[in-house]
C-alpha cells in the first residue's frame, strides 16, 4: 500500500502542474478579429489571455523583466494570436525585410509562436514575426545539434501585422489550421509555448511561457503548454500554383561589337497541392520551375579538393523534406537540378511520417567522392525516387529506412538503401544511427575527364558495377555546462549517393570531443566555452590519413558579441600519398551587434595550409580573411557589403600559390512587407568576372510571387592595362520576368 501512495502523489502533482498549463481556447466567429496591428477590446473579449513569465537566457527561470500578453482565440479555420511586447519603443531593433531573412545575429525584436501537433517534438513549427511584422518561419526536430534541429526552409502561409506605439510594439497573427500539419481530429490538444527576443543594456535576451530545464538539452521537448481547440472541422485544401516566366540572354562575340540576343526563352508551368488530410498532403508540378531569384553568394574554392555544397534556396522543396536529412548528405535535393515533372507525397500519423519523391530531371548532376578529392560532371536526362519512412515513440526514440533510385536514360543507375535512428536515454544520452548500402552502375559517359583510380575501379564512367556501404554512429553526452561527443564514420572507397552530396569516401575517422560551457549572465562575460575535439582518419585498408587535434575558445560580451578562436593542427596528414606533418592554423570568428543598426561578421585564418590543387602538393602559409557589414537605414533601407581574401604563400621560395578576393554589395530597400527592390554586385579578383542584378520582387507569401530583373556580367577587364579600362564594358547579357500565383481552392 505504501508503494502505491508514493506512486499516486508524484503522478497527481504532474497532472496538477500539466492542467496548469492547459489553455482552453474560445470559439468565435472571426467577426470581432480584426488584424490591424492592435488589440482591440473585442478582440480581448473572446480571447485566453496568457503571459511571457520567464526569462531563458541569459537569467535561468528568472522573472521575465519586460511584460508580454499573449490573447488568443480560434475559429474553424484559423488561429488567432495577439501578442503585446512592453518596452521603451527607441529600444525596438529591427526594420521591415523580406519574409525568412532574419536580421544577422538576431539584431531584432521578434516573437515566436512555437507548435508541437504531435506532442513528440518530430516537427516542432515555430512561426515568428519581428516588430515590423515581417515573417520567419522555421521546422524543428528532435536532433543532436542545433544545425540539425533547425530547419529553415519550410515555409507556412500565415499573415501578419503590427504596430509600434508608445509602450512597445503589437503583433497580430492569423494562423489558418491549414498550414500547420497536425492529427486528424476535431478536438485538438497542441503544444504550444511562446519566446520573444529583444536587446536589452547592449545584450540579447531570451523570454519563455514555460520554464526551462538547461540539464536537458532537447529544448523543443520541454514544450508545456497546451492548446485545447475543440470542434474543428476539416476543411480539404487544393492549391493550384500557375506560373509564367520569361528569360532572354545574349552575348559579346567580339570586342566592339553590340551584344547579340537570341530568342527569349518563355516557359509555363503548373503545381498543385491536395490535402489528404490535415496532416497528409499529395503534390504534383509539372514544368516546375525551379531557378532560384538570388545569385549564390560565391565561395572561394580554389583550393578546396571537393566539390562544395550550397544551401536549396527553392521553395518547392519545404514541405515535409526534413525527413530527407541525414548525417551522411544521402539526400541532397540540388541534385535534381532540373526537373520537367515532379511529385511528392508526405504522409503523417499518431506514430509515423513517411515522404514519397519522383522527378524526371533533364540535367544530372554526376559526383564521385574520393580519398583526397572528388570528381564532378553533368549528365542528361534522369528518372529519380526517392522514399522513407520513419517511426516515432514518443520524444525519446524514432528509426526508419529510406532508399534513394536514379535511372540514367541510356543505362547506369544509382540505388542506395539505409536505416537510422535516434535514441534518447536519461534525457542527457543520445545515440544515432545510419548503416547505408549503395548498388551502382555507371552510365558509359563523357560527363567526367580523368584517368584516375579507386578501388579496382576507373573514375572514367565507363559502365562498371560496384557496391560500397557509409556507417555512421554517433554517442552524445550533453547537460547543462558538458558535452561529450564520440563519433565514428565507415565510408567505403565504393560508396557513392546519386542522389546525395558525399565527396569524400574510404576512410574510417574516429571522432572524440569534449566541451564545456557556463552561462555567467553579467553586463561584459554572458557566457565562455571551451572545446577540444580529436580525429583519428585512416583509410579502408587501414593506411593512416590524418591526425588531427581541435582547441576552440569562446566567449559572448556586450553588444551580443560572440567571440571564438580555434587551432586546428594536423599532427599527420596523407594527400595523395604524400606525408605532411605538424600543419597548423589559427581562426578568429566574431559575430557583433553592436547598435540596433549594425551587425558585424568577421572571420580571420592564419597559418599553414596544404597547396591542395598543386600538381604537387606542398605547405603554404595560409593568410584568408571575410568581413560583411550589415547596416539598417531607417525602417526600409539595407546595406550588407562583404569582402572575402585569401592567400597561400610559398614557404622556402618566393611567390604565391594563390592570391585575390571576391567583393560583394547588395543593398536591398523594402517597401513594405511584400515589396522590395534589391541590387547585388559582386567582383570575383581569382577569376576577374564583374556582375551585377537588379532585382524587383513582390512576394506576400511563400508561393505568390511576381519579380523582374537581369544579370549583366563582365570578364576580364579589370587586369588590363589603364587605358583599356571600360567599367561598363558588359560580355554577357540577361533579363528575367516571372509571374507565380496560389490559388486556394
Amino acid at each position: 500500500m505504501r508503494n502505491i501512495t508514493i506512486f499516486i502523489i508524484p503522478l497527481f502533482i504532474f497532472n496538477f502542474s500539466i492542467a496548469q498549463k492547459q489553455y482552453i481556447l474560445s470559439k468565435t466567429d472571426g467577426s470581432k478579429i480584426v488584424m490591424d496591428g492592435f488589440i482591440s477590446d473585442d478582440e480581448k473579449s473572446v480571447s485566453y489571455k496568457k503571459t511571457v513569465d520567464y526569462e531563458w537566457q541569459p537569467g535561468y527561470n528568472t522573472p521575465a523583466k519586460l511584460e508580454t500578453d499573449v490573447f488568443m482565440s480560434y475559429t474553424d479555420e484559423y488561429i488567432y494570436f495577439g501578442v503585446k511586447a512592453y518596452t521603451d519603443p527607441d529600444d525596438i531593433r529591427g526594420q521591415v525585410r523580406p519574409r525568412d531573412e532574419m536580421a544577422m545575429g538576431l539584431n531584432e525584436d521578434i516573437i515566436f509562436l512555437r507548435f508541437d501537433p504531435y506532442l513528440d517534438a518530430r516537427s516542432v513549427y515555430l512561426l515568428a514575426s519581428n516588430a515590423y511584422g515581417s515573417q520567419s518561419d522555421i521546422r524543428a526536430k528532435q536532433a543532436t545539434s542545433d544545425e540539425e534541429r533547425y530547419d529553415s526552409s519550410f515555409n507556412a502561409i500565415y499573415e501578419t501585422i503590427s504596430s509600434i506605439n508608445e509602450d512597445g510594439y503589437t503583433v497580430e497573427f492569423l494562423i489558418p489550421f491549414t498550414s500547420i500539419p497536425h492529427p486528424n481530429a476535431e478536438d485538438k490538444v497542441w503544444g504550444f509555448n511562446v519566446t520573444r527576443y529583444f536587446t536589452l543594456e547592449g545584450n540579447g535576451v531570451f523570454t519563455m511561457s514555460d520554464k526551462y530545464d538547461r540539464d536537458n538539452p532537447c529544448r523543443i521537448c520541454q514544450i508545456e503548454g497546451r492548446l485545447i481547440m475543440n470542434d474543428v472541422p476539416f476543411k480539404r485544401n487544393t492549391e493550384l500554383l500557375p506560373y509564367i516566366s520569361s528569360n532572354l540572354s545574349g552575348e559579346r562575340v567580339s570586342d566592339g561589337q553590340p551584344i547579340e540576343y537570341g530568342k527569349s526563352k518563355n516557359e509555363f508551368g503548373i503545381g498543385i497541392k491536395y490535402d489528404i488530410n490535415s496532416a497528409s498532403t499529395a503534390e504534383l508540378t509539372i514544368n516546375p520551375d525551379f531557378s532560384q531569384i538570388e545569385a549564390d553568394e560565391t565561395q572561394i574554392d580554389i583550393n578546396s579538393a571537393y566539390a562544395l555544397q550550397y544551401p536549396e534556396l527553392r521553395p518547392y522543396f519545404s514541405r515535409g523534406m526534413d525527413l530527407l536529412n541525414f548525417l551522411d548528405n544521402a539526400f541532397y535535393s540540388r541534385t535534381i537540378n532540373s526537373p520537367s515533372i515532379s511529385s511528392k507525397i508526405t504522409l503523417q500519423d499518431e506514430n509515423s511520417s513517411s515522404i514519397i519523391l519522383s522527378a524526371v530531371d533533364q540535367k544530372s548532376p554526376y559526383l564521385v567522392g574520393g580519398e583526397d578529392k572528388s570528381y564532378f560532371g553533368e549528365g542528361g536526362i534522369s528518372y529519380v525516387n526517392t522514399y522513407r519512412h520513419q517511426r516515432v515513440v514518443g520524444q525519446n526514440t524514432k528509426y526508419g529506412f529510406f532508399t534513394t533510385n536514379r535511372f540514367y536514360e541510356g543505362g547506369g543507375s544509382g540505388n542506395l538503401f539505409g536505416i537510422d535512428g535516434l535514441f534518447t536515454f536519461n534525457k542527457i544520452w543520445k545515440i544515432q544511427f545510419e548503416f547505408i548500402k549503395n548498388f551502382n552502375v555507371e552510365p558509359v559517359a563523357n560527363w567526367i575527364d580523368s584517368n584516375d583510380t579507386f578501388s579496382d575501379k576507373t573514375v572514367k564512367l565507363d559502365g562498371e558495377k560496384f557496391n560500397g556501404h557509409a556507417n555512421y554512429i554517433r554517442l552524445i553526452r550533453k547537460n547543462e555546462n558538458w558535452e561529450s561527443i564520440i563519433f565514428y564514420r565507415d565510408i567505403s572507397a565504393n560508396y557513392r549517393a546519386d542522389l546525395g552530396f558525399v565527396p569524400k569516401n574510404n576512410r574510417r575517422w574516429l571522432t572524440i570531443s569534449q566541451g564545456f560551457e557556463k552561462l555567467i549572465g553579467s553586463k561584459y562575460l554572458q557566457q565562455y566555452r571551451i572545446n577540444v575535439k580529436g580525429d583519428i582518419t585512416n583509410n579502408i585498408n587501414g593506411e593512416k590519413k590524418s591526425r588531427n587535434l581541435d582547441i576552440d575558445l569562446g566567449i559572448t560580451t556586450i553588444g551580443a558579441t560572440a567571440i571564438n578562436y580555434n587551432y586546428d593542427i594536423n599532427f599527420f596528414r596523407n594527400y595523395l600519398g604524400k606525408d605532411f606533418r605538424n600543419v597548423g592554423k589559427s581562426t578568429f570568428f566574431i559575430i557583433s551587434n553592436p547598435t540596433k543598426e549594425l551587425s558585424l561578421l568577421t572571420r580571420v585564418v592564419f597559418g599553414k595550409e596544404i597547396a591542395f590543387n598543386e600538381d604537387n602538393p606542398e605547405i603554404g602559409k595560409e593568410s584568408s580573411f571575410f568581413f560583411s557589414l550589415n547596416y539598417k537605414v531607417g525602417n526600409n533601407l539595407n546595406i550588407n557589403p562583404s569582402l572575402r581574401f585569401s592567400k597561400l604563400k610559398k614557404i622556402n621560395k618566393p611567390g604565391v600559390f594563390y592570391d585575390g578576393y571576391i567583393a560583394r554589395l547588395s543593398s536591398r530597400y523594402q517597401f513594405n512587407n511584400d515589396l522590395s527592390l534589391r541590387i547585388i554586385s559582386e567582383y570575383d579578383d581569382f577569376n576577374d568576372k564583374f556582375y551585377i542584378q537588379p532585382l524587383l520582387e513582390w512576394n506576400p507569401n511563400p508561393s505568390t510571387i511576381f519579380y523582374i530583373g537581369g544579370n549583366q556580367n563582365s570578364s576580364n577587364i579589370f587586369k588590363v592595362d589603364s587605358e583599356d579600362f571600360n567599367p561598363f564594358l558588359i560580355n554577357r547579357s540577361q533579363f528575367f520576368i516571372k509571374f507565380q500565383y496560389l490559388f486556394g481552392i
